[in-house]
């Protein structure tokens, strides 16, 4: 893929394409490559020791996909609080009831804080049981810093 240059012939620039390929790290700075580096091998670490920390046993993965995907319908599960706030904003907006007094709005900032906050545990549940089952399909290889 290297353009190797004879001694007769004129050293030729890195063309945009080729820069644009590497995400522009063939032309950065040396301090801004080697912090760039630096950076994706502690990624790199930090996948590594995810994936080390996922179940290895197919009886144990089952066990944490289950105890990862909870019922969102279930109340004393903070991932109702999706559906719950979802639920409430419809009917207030349904029956009209949704006006724009101070107590109305805060209302509203709390039911949707409560729905983030159960919809981002519903998407960390499901990427990593995402994850623990990808390790047990026939063409998974394993991930190596």
């Amino acid at each position: 893929m290297t353009d190797i240059t004879s001694d007769t012939e004129t050293p030729k620039p890195i063309q945009d394409w080729e820069n644009r390929e590497v995400n522009g790290a063939a032309l950065a700075g040396k301090s801004v490559h080697d912090d760039r580096v630096a950076k994706v091998a502690e990624l790199r670490e930090r996948q590594e020791a995810y994936q080390g920390s996922l179940p290895k046993n197919p009886l144990e993965a089952l066990e944490e996909i289950n105890r990862t995907l909870k019922d969102p319908r279930e109340l004393s599960e903070p991932q109702y609080a999706v559906r719950a706030a979802l639920e409430i904003i419809h009917q207030l907006a349904t029956h009209d009831a949704l006006d724009d007094s101070d107590q109305m709005k805060e209302a509203i900032y709390w039911l949707t804080g409560e729905g983030l906050h159960g919809l981002r545990l519903l998407e960390d549940g499901t990427r990593r049981a995402a994850n623990i089952a990808h390790q047990f399909h026939p063409a998974h290889t394993p991930f190596e810093a």
